[in-house]
């Protein structure tokens, strides 16, 4: 192969961040890439049994060895999935350079096979790059099924379980006072304040960690590992992670850059999994430690020599909760106030419902929530117009299987495709594509109510199965008030250039493991009554 192949496969390969190679160590990812999918084409020719005389799902025509490899955009691979889909049906079939790989891209599809065959469909693809070599050992999202990731599933479920949630209300009330007192002070710091007050939740009920500021180090800690994660490109489809054997190759065949990424994303996970634990560990045995998730954890586990049981577990399942939880909500709250910027009428619309039941008298409660229907749709439809994880995390077979008459091999890499369910127009028929949450709604006598007949988008948004987000109702609770306060203090609208012209957002997303808005201009006029109540209220 000459350069400009190399080149051309640089741009191509689903493996990592292009800017992660060069030129020169592609003939030896070439040659290693040939050498270990021919063995396993060579060795996966036999007579075939059972599910195997099923045909595989439909799919696009690849080549011989590295099947659709090349096919696959790296930037946004969902996006070439959904128009495949188009073609091939709901359930098609791709093969990456011998891995097999199933898209899903209908919830009925995600529901039948991650949900009732669970027992099945639990694992994860192996995920050698960023679980073995980048540190992210540690994390329930990439541990494999098993009765660790069942312990781990368990100490962060009785922490963030609907019980657990309602426990940590009065905290997430506080900081979202805190959070529209700083609006009213400084509103051009919106997307500053969402970051930091967001983490301010995570950081209280996961450490009991009192974040004081926008440069707080565990919060820059943390978007300083999710940023390299998501910079080792699309989780799970580099070779290393469908050879494990190539990780013991010095990373500099893959070119320098990548070597340097993977000594930065160790070190940035490291710090960001022992930091933390080791401050509330020794403030725990100190008897100065706030209570939070972490303290119940190390009581729960303590042994009388002061020894701590499944003390990995625990910091694990703290670091996770505590890395990811606040990025996807973070999103979810930025596409909300690019939602109302872009639809003044939604905006409006929602105001007045929460105008008449809470008279100018006080800000909502989350006994509102049933009272607020209209609040309620624009959750579901943030969840579903720009989804925070759009190309899912993957699953993983752990045995043959048939679905439709066709077949499944055990150790496939299963892909639910979040944002072709989203945009389904069989789900969501009116223009699935653009921001309407009352689609959502039925309206009898000028009074809304919640449609029972249309797909709620957080069945989707959280995951499916037994590996469904264990965080959800927690952040589901910090989204709602955030969605439902913002409406009662603020008229939210599109900030003018020095011509009088609308700075519009750019609707094209940051693209990673999670997708984000780009920066943006807001303008964030406070509805004079309730300003004033919340400054009052704050104060007293």
């Amino acid at each position: 192969m000459g350069s400009a192949a190399n080149e051309t496969l640089a741009k191509t390969l689903p493996a990592a961040s292009a800017s992660l190679f060069n030129t020169q160590s592609l003939s030896y990812i070439i040659f290693l890439s040939f050498l270990v999918a021919g063995m396993k084409f060579w060795y996966g020719s036999g007579q075939k049994k059972g599910y195997e005389r099923l045909p595989f799902p439909p799919g696009p025509k690849g080549i011989p060895i590295l099947g659709n490899a090349l096919q696959l955009p790296l930037k946004a691979p969902w996006i070439k999935f959904k128009d495949w889909a188009a073609v091939h049906g709901d359930v098609f079939y791709l093969s990456m350079m011998g891995q097999h790989v199933v898209v899903l891209n209908s919830y009925e599809s995600g529901l039948d096979l991650l949900h009732k065959r669970g027992a099945i469909y639990s694992d994860r693809p192996g995920m050698a790059l960023v679980r073995d070599h980048g540190g992210w050992k540690f994390s329930i999202v990439t541990e494999p099924y098993g009765d660790i990731f069942h312990l781990k599933r368990r100490y962060i479920n009785q922490a963030l379980n609907p019980s657990g949630t309602k426990k940590q209300y009065n905290m997430l009330n506080d900081n979202m006072r805190l959070f529209i007192q700083s609006l009213l002070q400084n509103p051009s710091k919106i997307q500053a304040y969402n970051r930091m007050y967001t983490g301010a939740n995570i950081m209280m009920m996961t450490y009991g960690h009192q974040v004081t500021g926008e440069d707080d180090e565990y919060i820059r800690n943390a978007d300083d590992a999710m940023i390299t994660l998501e910079a080792s490109g699309t989780i799970g489809a580099h070779p290393i992670d469908m050879w494990p054997i190539l990780g013991s190759l010095p990373f500099s065949i893959w070119g320098k850059k990548f070597a340097d990424h993977m000594v930065t994303m160790k070190k940035t996970t490291d710090l960001v999994s022992t930091l933390p634990y080791d401050n509330i560990k020794q403030k725990f045995f100190d008897g100065t430690a706030v209570p939070s998730m972490a303290t119940s954890l190390l009581e729960e586990n303590l042994n009388a020599d002061k020894t701590i049981n499944n003390e990995e577990c625990i910091n694990g399942s703290l670091a996770i909760v505590y890395i990811a939880g606040a990025d996807t909500t973070v999103a979810s709250i930025d596409t909300f106030i690019i939602a109302m910027m872009l639809n003044p009428d939604v905006q409006r619309e929602a105001q007045e419902t929460i105008d008449e039941l809470l008279q100018g008298e006080r800000l909502p409660t989350w006994e509102d929530r049933e009272s607020l229907p209209y609040v309620e749709a624009i959750l579901k439809e943030v969840l579903r117009w720009k989804p925070v994880v759009p190309g899912g995390i993957p699953h993983r077979s752990i045995q043959d299987d048939e679905y439709n008459g066709q077949f499944i091999p055990k150790g496939t890499m299963m892909i639910f495709n979040v944002l072709a369910m989203m945009y389904n127009p069989k789900e969501f028929p009116d223009d699935p594509e653009g921001f309407n949450p009352r689609r959502f709604l039925k309206s009898d006598g000028g009074k809304y109510d919640l449609r029972t007949d249309v797909r709620d988008p957080a069945d989707i948004a959280f995951g499916f199965g037994r590996r469904v987000c264990p965080g959800r109702h927690f952040a589901d609770a910090w989204l709602w008030l955030s969605i439902a306060t913002l409406l009662a203090t603020f008229e939210i609208s599109l900030e003018l250039d020095a011509a009088g012209n609308p700075i519009l957002p750019d609707l094209e997303y940051e693209v990673g493991l999670v997708s984000h808005p780009k920066p943006y201009k807001c303008l964030l006029k406070p509805r004079s009554q309730m300003a004033s109540l919340l400054a009052s209220e704050f104060n007293h």
